[in-house]
C-alpha cells in the first residue's frame, strides 16, 4: 500500500520532510483563532513565515496535457506534547510543488502564535517545510496549515516511439539521487541483475529503445501479481511474484537503472507509479509516464491526485541517512517530552478524483 493515503492522517514520533513551489502569489497568512491556541506555546508573538521564490516550470512540449480538474487541498500538520512540555520543538514534512502536470496556488495559511515556518525547494524531487516552536505547554498543541487550489492534468506523450533515445544519465540536478542505491530498488541483487539482463538479451539492437523500456514494463504488468501491504521491496516482487504499486514500480524502476534507462517514483495521494527518461533526436529530455499495476497505460497517465514527490531516495536531515519517502519526523532539540506529530492531507474536491481500480486492469480504449 502506497505510503500516501486519501484524506490522510498520518501519526508518528518520527515523520516526512517535502515543499511546495507555486509560480502564482502567495495567499493571506493569518495566525490560528484562539480557541486553537490554548494551552499551546508559550510564546505569544505572531507566526513568521519565510518562502523561496519558486523555480519556474519546465513544460514539455511534447507532454499533453488533457482533461484539468480542479479541487482545494488541506495540508496541515498538528505537534502536541501530550506527556509532558517539550522544548525547542523542529518538525519536517511535505508538502505539494508545481510540475508541468500539477499547477498550484496557496489560497490561504495559518499558524500558531510563536511559530516559524520555512520551506526549501528540492527542484526535480519535492519541496521541504520545516517548522519550530520555542515551547510546547504539557497537553498543548501547535499547528500549521495551508489550503491549494491544484489543478491536475492527465497526460500522453506525443512523439513517436522510434524517436527517442536513452538518456545517458538524469538531469544534473539528479544525477546523485537516481545513479545511487536507493531503499527497496535492490540493483546489486544478483536475482534482479539476471533477471534485467535475460530481458534486456531479447531486445536487438536496431530495435528503439521504447521497445526495451516497453519489456520490463510488460514482464512487470505479466508476472506479478497485485497484492496490496507495506513496502517490502523490488526482490520480494521478482522473488514472490506479488506486490503493489510500490513492490511493482521497485521492480521496473531497478531493471531499467541496470540496463541505463532512467527511471524515478512518481508519489501521488493513495498510490505511485513510475517514470522513465528519453531523448529526442535535439537532445531534449522527456519525462514519460508509466503505469505498471491496473489500467495499461504505457506513454500517458490519466491521475488526478495530487503530486506530492518525485524520486526513491532522500535525505532525512534527522535520521542522517538516504530514506525512500521525502521524510516527515519531529523531535525536540531542547528536550522534555516526546512530541507527537499528526500530518493532515484532505482532498476537497467537487468530484470524483481517485485513480481507477488497480485489482482489475481496463482494456485500452
Amino acid at each position: 500500500m502506497s505510503r500516501w493515503f486519501f484524506a490522510a492522517v498520518l501519526v508518528s514520533t518520527f515523520s516526512l520532510a517535502h515543499a511546495q513551489s507555486p509560480n502564482k502569489p502567495f495567499g493571506e497568512t493569518a495566525p490560528l483563532p484562539a480557541d486553537a491556541e490554548k494551552a499551546g506555546t508559550a510564546a505569544t508573538e505572531a507566526p513568521q513565515f519565510q518562502r523561496p521564490k519558486a523555480p519556474p516550470v519546465v513544460v514539455d512540449g511534447d507532454l499533453e496535457l488533457l482533461d484539468p480538474r480542479t479541487y482545494r487541498l488541506r495540508v496541515g500538520v498538528k505537534i502536541e506534547a501530550p506527556d509532558g512540555a517539550a522544548k525547542e520543538v523542529v518538525a519536517i514534512f511535505p508538502v505539494p510543488i508545481e510540475w508541468p502536470e500539477q499547477r498550484l496556488r496557496i489560497l490561504s495559511e495559518r499558524a500558531s502564535s510563536g511559530m516559524k515556518v520555512f520551506e526549501t525547494i528540492h527542484r526535480g524531487q519535492c519541496g521541504m517545510m520545516k517548522v519550530q516552536v520555542p515551547i510546547i505547554a504539557k497537553g498543548g498543541s501547535a499547528t500549521f496549515e495551508r489550503l491549494y487550489e491544484i489543478t491536475r492534468y492527465r497526460t500522453e506523450f506525443k512523439l513517436p516511439p522510434e524517436s527517442v533515445l536513452l538518456a545517458k544519465q538524469p538531469p544534473a540536478e539528479l544525477r546523485e539521487l537516481l545513479t545511487k542505491p536507493a531503499p527497496g530498488i535492490e540493483t546489486e541483487n544478483p536475482k534482479i541483475s539476471e533477471l534485467a539482463h535475460d530481458i534486456a538479451h531479447q531486445h536487438q539492437p536496431n530495435d528503439p529503445s521504447w521497445d526495451l523500456v516497453k519489456r520490463f514494463w510488460q514482464w512487470t504488468r505479466d508476472n506479478v501479481k497485485f497484492q496490496n501491504g507495506d513496502f517490502r521491496g523490488a526482490l520480494f516482487a521478482l522473488e514472490h511474484k506479488c506486490g503493489d504499486c510500490e513492490e511493482m514500480s521497485a521492480l521496473f524502476i531497478g531493471m531499467c537503472r541496470l540496463n541505463g534507462a532512467v527511471a524515478r517514483t512518481v508519489w501521488v495521494e493513495g498510490h505511485n507509479y513510475p517514470e522513465f527518461y528519453m531523448l529526442d533526436g535535439k537532445g531534449h529530455g522527456h519525462w514519460i509516464p508509466a503505469q505498471v499495476v491496473g489500467p495499461p497505460w504505457f506513454g500517458e497517465m490519466t491521475e488526478y491526485r495530487p503530486i506530492f514527490q518525485k524520486g526513491d531516495r532522500f535525505y532525512d536531515p534527522f535520521q542522517k541517512q538516504y530514506v525512500r519517502y521525502a521524510p516527515q519526523t519531529v523531535r525536540a532539540d531542547g528536550g522534555g517530552s516526546p512530541p507527537k506529530l499528526t500530518v493532515i492531507h484532505d482532498i476537497i474536491a467537487d468530484s470524483d478524483i481517485n485513480g481507477p481500480t488497480y485489482d482489475n486492469p481496463m482494456p485500452r480504449q
